[in-house]
């Protein structure tokens, strides 16, 4: 299967007006990293195996 990543660059130039949203949004991509990892380590730990996307995704 052949994957190609793309990378965008973008210029934030009214940050102050944005700066409350991209916290926001970095804290709630934390907590979902943590969700996902604290699920993962918990199959783990149960049965030896990580979980597939589509588990994660559902969860």
């Amino acid at each position: 299967m052949l994957e190609t990543t793309r990378t965008y660059v973008a210029r934030i130039t009214n940050h102050t007006q944005i700066r409350d949203n991209l916290d926001e949004c970095g804290f709630a991509a934390s907590k979902l990293w943590n969700v996902g990892r604290y699920y993962i380590q918990e199959r783990w730990d149960e049965d030896g195996e990580i979980p597939d996307e589509a588990e994660l995704k559902s969860e």
